[in-house]
């Protein structure tokens, strides 16, 4: 089973470089294009492998009720450990992890082993923490992280119950070291939550037992060979994050007080043992991290003004390395311009906070653009999905719109390139739409006539185009999920992308720039009777933009089923094909006129053009733009 395990990854690995190639290796934008259709091609053959492997033989193991035997476990336990720590140093399967997880635990429960399962209980606590941080920016549908959070916090209260002294000494050696590094992981599930001042209390309680375990004898002579400097180190870094951004999660006064000593704290205990902890962290943390953590701290518990807070934070943004991709490096060129955004949050900017401003969201599409083949997408999502959130739009500076556009393209090409397509489609089609059959578009944005409509001509496809191109701006905060192109989705993961229309809306109707593009959005995936689709609590049918809807939809699945670069799960269908779909869906899945609009020969011919020639050129643009953006001065 080794060789199928260890295939998997390889096919894994593959597949991830396969779909997002150095732009080094390509001379010509046209190369570029090819470049990507033989990826696909490739992709496409990976994945059906992939597929083999896990009908035949992992989820029937997944599946199965069976006792495992030693082999087998040993063997699924080092695939688990490829599968999270693989060459990129991101997860290179996460679900399929997850799914591993619970088999191993399951079975060292049947078995009754208490060494195996703590060892398990460890390998699904973190897997749980990467499902929870990578739904948890899915807003729109929080029981989704919540569903996480809980199990990890089950899993947690397995660990903490073995602190008491007595069962601490019943365990083996491996297990105590793995008991005493989970107890402390436990508080990362309290991220996230807001408002809730049992939670924060309790928080702060556990750190502050779990601190005074590094310090207790018991401990130290029981596990000798723990690296207590780094447990401290690391309670103590717990310990000044809990507030999180601007204290959102609600902490009073005294307790925000009792963050920042144990901030003051955590700065004196890097400087003592300053060598030791940069040896060992390699990247991850560094000392403008935990003084950008102490600053908040000292400004939230009353110890800085907001001015001296702000200026030492642009200070200390400054001295970011613009080149560098590890933790501690992300966290300065992403973590600080989210604070930044939320001190600015619902009052009047000054024109020095506009252009700043102007400036940070300019320096963070940069750097996601210089990202190295996507190899911290993962992490970066998780800073640019608060930053979205937070969004403030600057008349004359960054819109909403251009933001999330420019982040698509970075993190996902094929997406942007989708959007174009479908904001290209529907354009088109609207306008063959005003020539043929205007009275469709009557109560377009507030058209009470086939005359205004014809006046209006050029602010209606305006709109059409606008909306279509914004339409699967929900994706960016599952953008890792969207691109799992090695297998099929798993049903958790269709739920994931089930929540980017609603997840859109939400983001949308919030700014000026894309406002009037949100009930668009929500609807696309909706059909055209409201029988099927999602989300299911949104009617299209009630809004006056239904019309526009209607050819949104058309035209997502229209580019969906053509394309044959982005996609590694079909061969690309003749426009004549999909003219016959819409024939057979029209009336439930389709509005019953669209058949017909496709079939008028001009609006054929212009549909056939962007399918073909315009769609090698929005792949042209794109790479135009990341070379660009790739050479330009940071």
């Amino acid at each position: 089973m080794q060789d199928e395990y260890r295939e998997y990854i390889e096919r894994m690995s593959e597949i991830r470089r396969l779909s997002t190639p150095s732009l080094n290796e390509i001379e010509d934008a046209d190369k570029y294009r090819e470049r990507l259709r033989d990826n696909f091609v490739r992709i496409g053959e990976l994945a059906d492998l992939n597929r083999k492997f896990l009908d035949a033989i992992f989820y029937p193991i997944i599946k199965s009720e069976e006792v495992l035997e030693k082999n087998s476990v040993g063997d699924m336990e080092e695939f688990g450990e490829e599968l999270v720590s693989a060459e990129t140093g991101e997860s290179l399967d996460l679900p399929i992890m997850s799914l591993l997880s619970e088999r191993l635990f399951q079975d060292a429960e049947r078995k009754g082993d208490m060494s195996a399962l703590i060892r398990q209980a460890d390998s699904q606590l973190s897997t749980c923490y990467e499902l929870m941080n990578m739904t948890k920016r899915i807003k729109a549908y929080p029981e989704i992280s919540g569903h996480y959070r809980k199990k990890g916090f089950e899993i947690g209260d397995f660990f903490l119950k073995f602190l008491s002294k007595e069962t601490f000494l019943e365990q083996d050696m491996e297990s105590r070291m793995i008991i005493l590094t989970n107890a402390r992981f436990t508080v990362a599930f309290y991220e996230g939550i807001y408002g809730d001042s049992e939670s924060n209390a309790k928080q702060l309680d556990l750190l502050d037992r779990l601190l005074n375990i590094t310090e207790d004898p018991f401990y130290r002579e029981a596990v000798p060979e723990f690296d207590w400097i780094y447990a401290r180190f690391r309670t103590l870094n717990y310990y000044a994050m809990t507030a999180e951004s601007l204290n959102s999660c609600g902490f009073s006064e005294p307790e925000l007080e009792r963050i920042y000593l144990r901030s003051k704290e955590l700065c004196e205990f890097w400087d003592a043992n300053k060598e030791k902890l940069e040896e060992m962290l390699a990247g991850m943390d560094d000392r403008r991290f935990i003084e950008f953590i102490y600053l908040r701290n000292a400004f939230l518990a009353g110890h800085l003004s907001e001015k001296e807070f702000t200026e030492k934070l642009i200070d200390i943004y400054r001295q970011r390395d613009v080149r560098d991709y590890e933790a501690a490096s992300i966290y300065l060129n992403l973590s600080i311009p989210g604070e930044y955004i939320c001190l600015l949050q619902g009052r009047f900017l000054t024109m020095e906070e506009k252009l700043t401003l102007k400036s940070i969201y300019e320096n963070m599409i940069s750097y996601a653009f210089h990202m190295p083949n996507g190899e911290t997408m993962t992490v970066m999502l998780e800073y640019f999905a608060g930053i979205i959130e937070n969004f403030i739009e600057v008349p004359g500076g960054v819109t909403f719109e251009s933001m999330v556009l420019q982040c698509i393209v970075a993190f996902h090409p094929p997406t942007y390139v989708h959007s174009v397509m479908v904001g290209q489609i529907t354009e088109c089609l609207c306008g063959h739409l005003i020539r043929l059959y205007p009275e469709k578009l009557i109560g377009i944005l507030g058209c009470s006539s086939v005359e205004e409509v014809e006046e209006r001509r050029d602010e209606v496809l305006s709109f059409a185009y606008h909306a279509a191109l914004c339409h699967d701006f929900g994706k960016i905060t599952i953008i890792d999920t969207v691109f799992v192109y090695g297998r099929r989705l798993l049903d958790m993961e269709f739920d994931l992308i089930k929540t980017h229309p609603r997840t859109g809306y939400d983001m949308m109707k919030k700014y000026a720039s894309t406002r009037n593009y949100g009930e668009v959005a929500v609807c696309h995936h909706k059909w055209y009777d409201n029988s099927r689709g999602y989300p299911e609590d949104f009617d299209s049918r009630k809004y006056a933009v239904k019309p526009i809807i209607d050819i949104v939809l058309c035209a997502d699945c229209l580019d969906a089923a053509t394309d044959t670069v982005g996609r590694s799960y079909n061969k690309g269908k003749k426009l004549s094909g999909f003219i016959e779909e819409l024939r057979e869906g029209a009336g439930d899945h389709y509005a019953p006129w669209l058949p017909e609009l496709l079939s008028d020969p001009l609006a054929a011919a212009d549909v056939e053009y962007l399918l073909q020639k315009g769609r090698q050129q929005n792949y042209r643009n794109v790479y135009y733009l990341l070379r660009n953006m790739q050479e330009r001065e940071v």
